[in-house]
């Protein structure tokens, strides 16, 4: 196995994990902002744009660092 295979498979369990322990805390966020209130079921509607387009932004943030570093390794 070669060097870029080894790095793209980290970084799929990386991703991976990073997604779901996102997942977990966005969902834990979320029931414990509900309770007390009627259940509603989540879209991306009950999303403001301004938060979702600050997520893009951050996320687009930390894979430039991340081609930073294979730049300067």
């Amino acid at each position: 196995m070669n060097t870029r295979q080894k790095s793209m498979i980290i970084g799929a369990v990386v991703g991976a994990s990073l997604g779901v322990l996102g997942g977990y805390l966005f969902t834990r966020g979320f029931d414990l902002h509900q309770e007390g209130r009627e259940r509603q079921t989540l879209s991306l509607r009950t999303v403001p744009p301004g938060d979702l387009v600050k997520l893009f932004i951050a996320v687009m943030g930390v894979l430039r660092g991340v081609a930073e570093l294979g730049e300067r390794a």
